[in-house]
Formats: structure tokens, C-alpha cells, sequence
């Protein structure tokens, strides 16, 4: 079914399963952490779904569980055995039935580019992956990653951290020579003519939206800030992104609001003010419209 949440100026849609409920994780900060692994987790609930964007690059691998991911306007299937590959910024749909279990390495992917100056031809590849639009973002049949992740993890459990950042980059190496044979299902462009996935202007107004998403939002503000029109930016970004800002930033303060909840003992009033609500009984209805629970039941299933 769709659930629909009205903001001021227009309306948010999540598409939820069935008994499921919309988990919106947290940020890797990569400004910190460039390198980040989250091995082997594991949700038992029936149906799960998520549905955000993060700044920096991330490859997801299943282990367990069918279901599909949309993104850009794209549905792709995904099961045991599949690596998907989500670009930064990007919005992202992932449901799935069973229990699911699967590996996350996230990272920014300008360090690994600084790292792959010796290696050219995997620089170009990883670049496309990268920067360029792709087909296809669910790599099916890619057990061979399990293996390098199972590695990778192990490998850093020994490991002293100013040296770990070498384990992460031969292992993404590793991973982006092993999909090489399937460049052509995701990319078949021409490579000298390469483009950016987002126009200049759709990063710089997700940069935007990252440092006021807690304020009112005022479509005039940001186009005075960035010196263009309201109607060239609000066109602008849901090219880009195939979401409206509006949508945009609701994902964004309940993904924080979520955050707030798992991590602090802060009210649900309070937590709406912190994140950009206009009060505590609104922010409550978005939150239950979306994720079909109160914050409070949230934080009690935590």
C-alpha cells in the first residue's frame, strides 16, 4: 500500500510492505571513518525495507533474502548471491521478504580514487562506477565477494587502525577487478565522452539541503544561496534525483529523527524540534504515517 505524508508545500510517498516498517539507518560520517564495514548483519523480521541516500559509496552483499531495490526510477532483483552498488547521493529503495543477511562496506569514494593512481585501468572502471549512470546496480551471481568480505573482516579484527585503511583498498580492488566481466550489463557508454551523473548543481543543493534540513525549509533561501531560480532547482534536483526536495529533506529529518531515537533518551517533542518539525505532535503523525509505527514503539523495539 502507499502511505502519503503532506508537508507544507507538497507531498512525500514510501512504499511499504506489508507488516514491515521503513528503517532509516545512519550515516557513515566518511569526513571520519573514509572506510567503514558492517559485516554480516542480520534481520530477522519477516519483511524489511529501507529508503535513503548517503554522501558517501557503498557495496551491499546478500547473503540471505529475495526481494528487489529501485533506484533511479530502476527495479532490479536481488537474492542471495547479489552485489549492489549504490553511488553517492543517491536514493535507494531496498525490500525484502525473509530474513536478510548481507555485508556493507561504505566509503568515500574520493580516497580510494587517490589510492587507485597506480592503477589506471581500474581507476577508469571504478570512476564509471562511480560518476556515470548506470543500467544496472544489482550484480547477481557474485558469491566470490562473500569470500573477500569474510577476509576483509577478519583481517581487520588483527589489524592496528592507522592500518587498516590498506586492508579496505585491497579489498576493493579486489572486488572492482572481480565485476569488471560484467562492465558491459552496467554501463555501455562511450567512455571518452564520460558525464557526471549529477549536474554541479544537484550536489551543491544536497550539500545545501545537509546544512539546513533542520531549519525551515524556504525554497527563496536557497535559491538565493546558490544564485538560480526556484523553479530551475526544484526541476534541477528531481531530474537528478527522481525525488522532489521536499521528499528529499522529510527522508533526511526522519532518518536523523531515527537516529536520535536509538541513540539518546531525548523526548519525541524534542527530537521534532532538533530535526526540523514544526512541533512534536506533527512530527509524531509523519513518523507513524511513514513507518506505521508511533517514535515511541520505535524506541521500545529497539
Amino acid at each position: 500500500m502507499w502511505y502519503s505524508v503532506l508537508t507544507q508545500k507538497a507531498a512525500i510517498s514510501f512504499h511499504l510492505l506489508e507488516g514491515s516498517r521503513l528503517k532509516l539507518s545512519t550515516n557513515v560520517d566518511v569526513r571520519k571513518e573514509p572506510f567503514h564495514l558492517n559485516h554480516y548483519k542480520i534481520s530477522r523480521k519477516p519483511t524489511w525495507e529501507i529508503y535513503h541516500a548517503h554522501p558517501c559509496m557503498e557495496f551491499l552483499y546478500v547473503y540471505e533474502g529475495h526481494g528487489h531495490v529501485e533506484v533511479n526510477k530502476q527495479v532490479f532483483p536481488v537474492e542471495p548471491g547479489t552485489l549492489l552498488v549504490f553511488q553517492p547521493f543517491q536514493l535507494h529503495r531496498l525490500q525484502i521478504k525473509g530474513p536478510f543477511v548481507r555485508s556493507i562496506l561504505m566509503f568515500d569514494p574520493y580516497k580510494l580514487d587517490a589510492a587507485l593512481l597506480a592503477f589506471s585501468g581500474i581507476r577508469q572502471w571504478f570512476n564509471i562506477l562511480w560518476k556515470q549512470p548506470l543500467q544496472c546496480q544489482a550484480i547477481g551471481e557474485q558469491q566470490h565477494v562473500a569470500a573477500l568480505f569474510e577476509r576483509l573482516h577478519e583481517k581487520l579484527a588483527r589489524t592496528l587502525l592507522h592500518k587498516q585503511e590498506e586492508e579496505f583498498v585491497l579489498s576493493l580492488l579486489a572486488i572492482l577487478q572481480g565485476i569488471e566481466p560484467v562492465r558491459k550489463k552496467l554501463y555501455s557508454g562511450l567512455e571518452d565522452k564520460l558525464r557526471p551523473r549529477y549536474s554541479h548543481t544537484a550536489i551543491q543543493m544536497i550539500e545545501w539541503i545537509e546544512l539546513h534540513y533542520k531549519e525551515k525549509f524556504d525554497l527563496n533561501r536557497m535559491s538565493e544561496d546558490l544564485h538560480l531560480s526556484t523553479y530551475y532547482l526544484s526541476h534541477t534536483f528531481r531530474q537528478s534525483t527522481g525525488s522532489s526536495i521536499t521528499e528529499f529533506i522529510v527522508a533526511r529529518r526522519l532518518k536523523e529523527a531515527c537516529l536520535l531515537l536509538e541513540t539518546t533518551n531525548k523526548t519525541a517533542g524534542f527530537i521534532a524540534q532538533e530535526v526540523g518539525f514544526l512541533n512534536g505532535s506533527y512530527f509524531c503523525r509523519v513518523f507513524k504515517t511513514v513507518l506505521g509505527i508511533t517514535p515511541k514503539t520505535y524506541r521500545l523495539q529497539l
